[in-house]
């Protein structure tokens, strides 16, 4: 009706207006690459305008530095999230990622509820361990965290032993004991930054084997890198002890994107399976046209192919301390997962590196820098990328994010920003499917 078409028109307006206002601080012009055909081409094309424009009124000084050339400008991939809806889906394994599907990170701050009361952590920038530590796997985090707080137990250890040397009497203290007072402050402040890690990570590793995610993640991945199933999928939704509805619904989701050939009676017993257990199953209308298109587009978007690396999985229990006492993380297995690159990462690599794929055949090529545009003319790119801007439609998450860290990483000289109409967690996803479904 008229008021959807109005919010589509401001939400596409809202997103183009933001990624120009990112693009302007910076005075950069980029060269824009899209799919066709979806959200992320509207958006494109309608933010390729709004800079030309800019740059063409004499009254704005958008985009008119002098020194742009082909050699120094940026890339802005803009993608849509019906590429890759697996990736907010997938239960993931890193510290950030956890905290945000279970905890709704919110502005850097997430609600972690610790003996029974709840209690508001600020995850900020400048918390080195959290800097250090968010992109990496819990249980690695696991061992930082029991390391940090080794550390803080040896220095308030020195603190008492220097005390007692010197009968208690700060004032007569030698240059060591005053520099060892000195810093006492900024052990303090380390030791409540240590405590707020430890009761997430405790409260993670309680809802890890409440909820037996370590499982379902261990399941996805084999799902999504084609390995064989120790069990079948329909048995795992029937578990009793498995998981929450929502927990089976985005398992079998990603099932179901990765299955190519699956019959519709053998789809109305997972359908069946799901509603018995309380499971909205209204996305898979919506799902099943997706996957219509991207086999028509013969793309394979929903679907996450291995790209080198293995999994594996070992059942090393891993331990950390909570305050004197140390706690063994029963039933929570050490997941180790190879590194590979997400639908979003190898579609900027082929992108930046102008290197060829079925995935980024197609793509359409905008340059705001074109003056006169005429139809069917289509930029040339001829110089690989090293600043890279990627902006989700449809919402982004800390999976693709860190993996594009990652990538970054392996690629030096290569800078790259992340960005989407929004961060997403699984819950507001399947929501959005399912009301999507309801209108399909």
């Amino acid at each position: 009706g008229i008021n959807a078409e109005y919010g589509k028109q401001w939400y596409q307006r809202r997103v183009r207006e933001a990624v120009v206002s990112t693009q302007s601080t910076g005075r950069e012009l980029p060269v824009i690459r899209c799919p066709k055909g979806n959200a992320a081409a509207i958006v494109a094309e309608k933010l390729e305008k709004k800079m030309r424009d800019a740059r063409r009124d004499p009254k704005s000084e958008l985009f008119k530095d002098q020194a742009i050339t082909n050699f120094q400008r940026p890339l802005l991939v803009i993608l849509d999230r019906s590429l890759d809806i697996c990736s907010t889906l997938h239960h993931t394994w890193t510290y950030q990622a956890l905290i945000h599907d279970l905890y709704k990170l919110y502005l850097n701050r997430c609600q972690v509820t610790v003996e029974g009361r709840n209690k508001n952590y600020d995850l900020t920038a400048d918390d080195a361990f959290w800097q250090k530590n968010k992109g990496k796997p819990f249980p690695e985090v696991a061992d930082a965290v029991h390391m940090e707080l080794e550390g803080c137990r040896a220095a308030e250890q020195e603190i008492k032993r220097l005390k007692e040397v010197m009968g208690g009497n700060v004032a007569s203290a030698n240059d060591q004991i005053a520099n060892t007072v000195s810093s006492l402050p900024e052990l303090m402040e380390k030791k409540k930054r240590v405590d707020m890690h430890i009761n997430i990570a405790t409260s993670l590793s309680e809802s890890i084997k409440s909820r037996s995610l370590d499982k379902f993640f261990e399941v996805e991945e084999k799902i999504m890198t084609k390995a064989t199933l120790e069990d079948s999928v329909l048995e795992l939704l029937k578990n009793p002890d498995l998981g929450t509805p929502d927990d089976k619904m985005r398992l079998f989701v990603i099932y179901y994107l990765n299955t190519s050939d699956l019959p519709d009676s053998e789809l109305k017993m997972y359908m069946d399976t799901l509603e018995e257990i309380g499971c909205n199953v209204g996305c898979i209308k919506h799902l099943s046209k997706l996957k219509k298109v991207a086999s028509m587009a013969n793309v394979g978007s929903s679907s996450i192919q291995p790209a080198g690396g293995s999994y594996s999985s070992m059942s090393n229990m891993f331990k950390y301390v909570k305050q004197s006492s140390k706690f063994m993380m029963d039933g929570v297995k050490n997941l180790v997962v190879g590194h590979r690159k997400l639908p979003v990462t190898r579609i900027v690599d082929c992108l930046a590196e102008l290197k060829q794929s079925s995935e980024t055949d197609g793509y359409m090529t905008l340059d705001p820098k074109i003056y006169k545009k005429t139809e069917g003319m289509t930029p040339s790119v001829k110089n690989t990328f090293s600043d890279v801007y990627v902006f989700v439609v449809g919402g982004g998450n800390y999976v693709e994010y860190q993996n594009l860290m990652a990538y970054q990483e392996q690629h030096p000289g290569k800078n790259i920003v992340y960005g989407s109409s929004e961060i997403m967690d699984s819950a507001n996803l399947l929501k959005q499917l399912n009301d999507l479904g309801q209108m399909s």
